[in-house]
Parts: structure tokens; C-alpha cells; sequence
């Protein structure tokens, strides 16, 4: 039988999604497991968790391990050698057959939603970053270092501009906002005091849970909220702007953005915006949301494996 089927893996600290698909990235079988970021949760569980969707996986297939094609771990966490090695090591103690791409999870969100893979890929959910990818490989990085040291214009972002804005109207420090009101009867709290403990300890996905909410109160006309989310807007579009100078000299520009996460999925007005606000910088790119999810993304990378070659995404990239 020839072995036709991609096995694509789009791993994080959270979760990890597998998918097998036939050649032409039709999915054949799906599995949501544990988290695979090294750095997060060690090699013990990281294993682990890729070894239960491995199985899962191949068991909704039907097949065995040596029937895959090719395959590609797009996990987070994964940016140095070191942690391509580790690994590397992983794959081989699974016997996972190759050709098998080890990269980092942005790049299998950039392919799938370009298929051509240069690009630029705009993250923003629980936290942000953007990632830049050229026709030579060469790679750029702006944000994604977390809540202490960025992820500015994320869910987390807003909602924690939103939580500060809600106790400067109550208090009187700054601009009444609706948002003083709506936060804590959204969350279904007793009043804003609530918050304190409700906030405590810290918990980034919760405060970005916020975020709807100042969407909501932006929709009804609340001028601060409607300033957050503009914040929100400029500060992912200067990363979009810094990520393309770093690799598109002018007037070369990247042909396309893809704007993947939680917050630019569900929340059209934000993405319309950030479309527009790149444009000011790279009229011709097409800004548009991912044609299928990461992991089917990374079979897409899995894809392009040559037979026989080892590939780790060890190009030169830039922060």
C-alpha cells in the first residue's frame, strides 16, 4: 500500500490538536490532547500526551504508524536548536517514521492560511504575537513573550485595560464607563469590589474572558471601551508593521496576513479594523482569517517534507 495518509500536530501549552488527512488535507481522523510545550510541562508529559494522540489517532484511521507519509510537530515552545534536538529524541523513541518537520506552532497557523507559506501571521486570543515568514526561510518573531513582557492588543490585554478602566470610573480617577456596571453583571458579581477577589490569583484566561464584554460595551457606544479596543487594534498592527520592515524591504511587502486566535475570530469589528490599519502599511496584502485550523495546517507542512529529509525549521530567525 502506499503511504499517502499526513499526520499534522499543532501542540501547545494547553492543549494539543492532531489530525491525520489524505494527501489532499481532507481530515480523516481528529484528537484534542494534553499539553506538549516543553518548557511548560517537561519531556515526561509532553511525551506522553503526543503518544496518546498518536494512538488515537492512528486507531480512528485505521492504520499503523508505518503507513504515514510524512509529518510535522508544530509545537510551542520550540525556537532554538536545542529544542528541535529534545525533540528530535522524542519523535525517535515513538518511532515515528520520516521525513518528520519539527517547528514551532506559528508556523503551522501561517499555513494554514497561506499556502504558499510566506507571510505574516497575527495571533491574537488569550495572549498575542506575530510571526513573519519570507520565501527564504528567514523568519521574524515581534511579541509573544506573556502578559508580564507584552502580548499587547491580546484578549488578556483588553480585558486587563478594561478591569483598570471599570475602577477609575467607580473611583472617579477617570472617564465613567459603562464598563463599571456591565463587568461584574456580565461575570454575575454583586458589584466591583468582587472583582478583587475574583481576579485573584492571577489567572491571565479568565481576565481575558473579559474581552467580550468590552466588545459588547464598544457595540453600545462606550467611548472607553471603544479606546481600548482601538489600542488594542494599533498595537497589533505596529507589530504587523515592525514584523514586515524586518523582512520585506520597501516597496516589497508581504502578499499575505493571516489573522488567526480567538479574539479576531469572534470579534468581526476588531478584525475589520486591524485589515484596514495594515493596509495603511501594505495595501496589497490580503488580510484574512485561516482556511482550515493549525493542526490541518501543519499537515500542510508535513506535506511539503521531501522523502528522506529530516526537516526542523533550523533557518535563521530574527526577534
Amino acid at each position: 500500500m502506499t503511504k499517502r495518509l499526513l499526520l499534522g500536530i499543532e501542540g501547545g501549552a494547553t492543549k494539543t490538536t492532531g489530525v491525520v488527512t489524505d494527501a489532499g488535507l481532507r481530515v480523516v481522523a481528529r484528537f484534542v490532547g494534553g499539553p506538549t510545550n516543553l518548557h511548560a510541562v517537561g519531556k515526561k508529559e509532553a511525551q506522553g500526551a503526543l503518544t496518546e494522540i498518536l494512538a488515537e489517532l492512528l486507531s480512528a484511521a485505521g492504520i499503523r504508524q508505518e503507513s504515514l507519509a510524512a509529518s510535522a510537530l508544530c509545537i510551542a515552545g520550540v525556537r532554538t536548536g536545542m529544542d528541535v534536538f529534545r525533540w528530535r529524541q522524542i519523535v525517535e523513541e515513538l518511532g515515528i517514521p520520516e521525513p518528520v518537520a519539527i517547528t514551532h506552532d506559528a508556523a503551522a497557523g501561517l499555513a494554514a492560511g497561506s499556502p504558499d507559506q510566506p507571510g505574516i501571521l497575527v495571533v491574537c486570543g488569550t495572549g498575542s504575537l506575530v510571526y513573519a515568514r519570507g520565501a527564504d526561510g528567514a523568519e521574524k518573531f515581534v511579541g509573544g513573550r506573556g502578559p508580564i513582557l507584552g502580548d499587547e492588543g491580546s484578549g488578556f490585554d483588553i480585558g486587563h485595560r478594561a478591569l483598570r478602566a471599570a475602577a477609575r470610573s467607580a473611583d472617579g480617577r477617570g472617564p465613567k464607563s459603562l464598563l463599571e456596571r456591565l463587568i461584574p453583571e456580565r461575570l454575575k458579581l454583586a458589584g466591583l469590589d468582587d472583582l478583587v477577589p475574583w481576579a485573584s490569583p492571577f489567572a491571565k484566561e479568565r481576565v481575558a474572558g473579559v474581552a467580550p464584554i468590552v466588545f459588547e460595551a464598544a457595540e453600545a457606544g462606550d467611548a472607553v471601551a471603544r479606546r481600548i479596543v482601538q489600542g488594542a487594534v494599533e498595537e497589533l498592527a505596529r507589530g504587523v508593521e515592525a514584523a514586515a520592515r524586518g523582512l520585506w524591504s520597501p516597496p516589497a511587502q508581504p502578499a499575505r496576513v493571516v489573522l488567526y486566535g480567538g479574539v479576531l475570530r469572534n470579534q468581526p469589528v476588531m478584525r475589520d479594523a486591524l485589515a484596514a490599519a495594515v493596509k495603511g502599511f501594505a495595501p496589497d496584502a490580503a488580510c484574512a482569517l485561516p482556511e482550515v485550523e493549525g493542526a490541518v495546517g501543519a499537515a500542510r507542512l508535513a506535506k511539503r517534507a521531501r522523502p528522506g529529509q529530516r526537516s526542523s525549521q533550523t533557518r535563521k530567525t530574527m526577534r
